[in-house]
């Protein structure tokens, strides 16, 4: 596949910031930016984020900044071996980022706004003035609006999903208004900045999962994706193919590896390996009690304690996912349940939730769609050579990044270009030192860091100019 890259080629790269793992995908796209190949991925242990917020940004830039140079080694080893020797003269150089956007405190909130008419056909400021009006009444000092999805339009008490163009007397509108702490999106982009990328987009965590793993029948008759992250939990809700509650919780997996080390004694990573390996989501899914020793210690669990400690707080949680269920009847709306995350690696997780909630539960996996279209790079990976098994889980592992590369109106993100090539006004080659503050490549420079200005981009000494988001 890599023998197809071409010089014009623009590629796109997603990170996902994971409390475990940081990944990053690139991509290249095709001539109508939808995603045409993955070449190269990176990830690396995670460092400076909780709860799938940025806690210490020095600490995840310093993490950042080696992980994105592999991953634009990457790159240039691909364009290398698919345009040969003659590509060595060239940089490959990531400028922007697509991000999985996740954290504690996004929240989807229900808001309705009603507008009177005389028997009038509804128009377009008509909508705008609802939507503005709910707008104003969510927004304040310390939240951002992330998104406004659209639930449909009560018109004279018949719901439609437009309502310009209907004649009314009434027409309401309901939406999802997602918001979350500006900090949120701010601390990403100040991390960012500190290492010259800018924030090209983003992709709401939950909805990028869903747009990977839900399938549009599980969409139209209904299906709620839950996401059992190791810090935080998040679930989106569908109904009717619309998006219908968001909500990021701030707790997770983690909990039950802490209350495992505090009861049985042991250390964080003692713990973590005894819920991995023996542990089972409730007692009445064991098939026996066993007694283990746990290696290098003393200390002795009987497998059905093991149990009773994760099962009592999995019900903590899922109380509260119930609660955001019974916000908008997903309980009675929904016909299934997806779980993702690394939560759902727990034995016998679903059928607690199927006791649970009364829905059928499944474990989530890339719909057929998208597997097809991505694999082909997972497969020929060196660790995974061929394995399907092994291409699932680690297709699923990269879950966050995919579903943004779904999800996304896409860009390229990737400087890629003549290390001293000709400026076009002069025909003179730039020199290899500029002085500070001058010159074809300072200015080029300088483009790429202002954010929403016009970038240039030197491809085989010519220049095309693209939008920066």
């Amino acid at each position: 596949m890599a023998n197809t890259l071409q010089l014009t080629d623009k590629i796109a790269v997603v990170l996902d910031l994971g409390t475990t793992r940081i990944r990053s995908v690139a991509a290249v796209l095709d001539d109508n930016n939808k995603v045409s190949q993955i070449i190269a991925t990176e990830e690396v242990d995670s460092k400076g984020v909780k709860h799938g917020r940025v806690e210490n940004y020095l600490v995840l830039a310093g993490v950042l900044k080696p992980m994105f140079n592999k991953l634009s080694n990457r790159v240039y080893n691909k364009f290398k071996a698919a345009i040969g020797d003659s590509f060595i003269g060239n940089t490959v150089e990531i400028k922007s980022v697509y991000i999985a956007l996740g954290g504690k405190g996004i929240l989807g909130k229900e808001q309705k706004e009603a507008y009177r008419l005389n028997n009038q056909f509804v128009d377009v400021p008509v909508v705008q003035k609802i939507e503005e009006d709910i707008r104003k009444r969510v927004e304040n000092d310390k939240e951002i609006i992330l998104d406004m999805i659209n639930q449909g339009y009560n018109v004279d008490d018949d719901i439609k999903m437009e309502a310009v163009g209907c004649r009314a007397s009434n027409v309401e509108g309901r939406f999802c208004v997602v918001t979350a702490e500006k900090e949120i999106k701010e601390d990403i982009e100040k991390t960012l900045s500190s290492i010259n990328i800018q924030l090209a987009g983003y992709s709401l965590l939950p909805f990028a999962l869903a747009d990977i793993m839900l399938s549009d029948a599980d969409k139209e008759v209904g299906a709620t994706l839950i996401d059992l992250g190791a810090s935080s939990t998040s679930i989106a809700i569908y109904r009717d193919n619309v998006r219908r509650h968001v909500r990021v919780l701030p707790f997770g997996s983690k909990l039950i590896t802490k209350d495992i080390k505090k009861v049985c004694g042991l250390t964080t990573e003692a713990a973590e390996k005894v819920k991995k390996n023996i542990g089972c989501a409730y007692p009445e899914g064991l098939k026996e009690n066993v007694i283990v020793t746990v290696a290098g210690t003393d200390v002795k669990i009987q497998s059905v304690e093991l149990a009773s400690i994760i099962e009592a707080r999995l019900e903590e949680l899922m109380s509260y996912l119930l609660g955001e269920m019974n916000k908008v009847s997903a309980l009675t709306s929904s016909k299934k349940i997806i779980l993702t995350g690394r939560g759902s690696r727990l034995d016998k997780v679903c059928d607690k939730f199927t006791n649970e909630f009364g829905l059928d539960t499944e474990l989530g996996k890339i719909k057929d769609v998208c597997y097809e279209k991505y694999s082909p790079y997972f497969t020929s990976l060196d660790s995974i050579n061929g394995n399907t098994d092994k291409t699932a889980r680690k297709m699923n592992d990269f879950a966050a990044c995919l579903g943004v590369l779904e999800s996304c109106a896409l860009d390229s993100c990737v400087f890629v270009g003549r290390k001293g090539a000709a400026d076009v006004k002069t025909g003179k080659k730039a020199e290899g030192n500029e002085k500070k503050g001058g010159g074809f490549i300072a200015k080029i420079t300088n483009l790429f860091t202002a954010v929403g200005d016009t970038a240039t981009d030197i491809i085989e000494g010519s220049v095309k100019k693209t939008e920066v988001k």
